[in-house]
């Protein structure tokens, strides 16, 4: 799909085909008159009067009838095609805002999370375009849904993460045409949206969002009673929709760069580095409300996994691995934050967590990996065990580096004390 132009939808006047006609009859009448005078037989003096008789009353003529049909009706010039119309030029305040909004992508484009980067622009365009709602679809990797990722404004939280097909509401109807468009009573939105979503709003308008020649999103913007979106708000939104392309796609790319570098690839758990950021950001908040928010750290490996890669190989080993993240991570508390240290070892913070929430916690662990063993084949179960370190905020130590090691210790020390191996179950005799 060709990513259309900017441009001014007023269309060119058609020329009047009936009055060019008069013009050329009179003007032919005008030059008959005249060389029919001169090739008289009546005196010169005689021709002389008729000839400037005619050529003033032409004259005349001439003026009047330009005057009733003016320029716009004439064909255009030639540089000028008529597939081709003028671009728009918006008022100075405008078209400085528009110019912070490319300054921004220099500045910002490879700096900003995708969220921060659309607060930042929806406040520009509220200045430029009032707006009761703004939306921000998202195609999905084959491009049969849109989602809204981010809204800001009226009924926000209702239409963030709302999906739709990619050819409903006004939103799919651009993502399909690859043009802006309005819905002037909001009746695409109506039939696409749960009813409750819209409450308040009254009309929209949406530009596509372009990678290339490629559609990746739509931006939309939503009017109530007080706010009247129409044609020229419309234009307006077509040129931040191509000056917020970039600034999106840089700050989606920043993102995903961010992502991978604080995520680890076998478990999809924050690896260590994100652990210590958020450790650093925790131990804060307990500093400030030292008596009312404890704050304890759990360090986790897997008892004789080295055995377990040895037996059964380092594949089997990396299955055991991220078995072993799902069930910690669905085990622990919605505000607790685990990630993967090295090898097999986890790292967790447990926010308002004292010892005796902690030592819950690692009883809830035990039970439900007793209870659900991993099947290496249908015919031969382990029990995964784990092993278990934790160190409490001001009394074991008050830097991320102290609580870590005196986690380490308690660890080590449980398994120098803890000669157990790993249970399994015996193999079903075989048929």
């Amino acid at each position: 799909m060709k990513k259309p132009k900017l441009q001014d939808l007023t269309k060119r006047v058609p020329s009047n085909t009936g009055s060019d006609f008069l013009a050329l009859a009179v003007s032919l009448a005008a030059f008959v008159f005249i060389f029919f005078v001169a090739n008289s037989a009546f005196s010169l003096s005689m021709k002389i009067a008729g000839v400037l008789l005619v050529t003033v009353a032409y004259a005349i003529w001439y003026l009047s009838f330009f005057s009733r049909h003016p320029a716009e009706e004439m064909d255009l010039p030639e540089e000028q095609s008529e597939t081709e119309s003028p671009e728009i030029y918006f008022p100075e305040d405008i078209d400085s805002k528009l110019l912070a909004l490319e300054e921004a992508s220099l500045f910002f484009g490879a700096s900003l999370k995708a969220s921060d980067m659309f607060r930042l622009v929806t406040s520009r365009i509220n200045e430029m375009i009032p707006f009761a709602v703004c939306a921000l679809f998202l195609a999905n990797e084959d491009q049969t849904k849109l989602k809204i990722i981010f809204s800001s404004g009226e009924n926000s939280e209702t239409l963030t993460n709302l999906e739709i097909s990619s050819s409903k509401g006004l939103a799919g109807k651009v993502f399909k045409s690859g043009r802006s468009d309005i819905d002037k009573q909001l009746i695409l939105d109506k039939i696409s949206f749960p009813v409750e979503t819209l409450s308040g709003l009254k009309s929209a308008i949406a530009a596509p969002l372009y990678r290339g020649s490629d559609i990746f999103g739509v931006l939309q913007l939503y009017g109530n009673r007080e706010i009247v979106l129409g044609e020229s708000s419309l234009r307006l939104l077509d040129a931040i929709a191509e000056r917020f392309s970039p600034l999106l796609l840089s700050s989606l790319a920043f993102e995903q760069n961010l992502s991978s570098a604080l995520t680890d690839s076998l478990t999809n758990l924050p690896n260590e580095r994100a652990f210590y950021l958020v450790l650093e950001n925790q131990i804060a908040e307990s500093q400030r409300y030292r008596d009312e928010r404890p704050l304890t750290v759990l360090t986790i490996d897997i008892k004789n996994f080295a055995e377990i890669n040895q037996k059964y190989g380092h594949s089997t080993g990396d299955n055991i691995l991220y078995f072993a993240a799902e069930v910690i991570k669905n085990q622990l508390r919605r505000m607790d934050f685990l990630a993967r240290s090295m090898s097999d070892e986890f790292l967790t913070v447990l926010p308002t967590a004292s010892e005796e929430i902690t030592q819950e916690i690692i009883e809830r662990l035990n039970n439900i990996f007793n209870t659900s063993p991993y099947e290496i084949s249908p015919d031969n179960k382990i029990i995964v065990q784990l092993n278990y370190g934790t160190a409490t905020f001001w009394q074991d130590g008050e830097i991320p580096h102290e609580l870590l090691k005196i986690a380490h210790l308690r660890k080590q020390k449980q398994k120098t004390s803890d000669n157990s191996k790993i249970i399994q179950f015996p193999h079903k005799p075989s048929n």
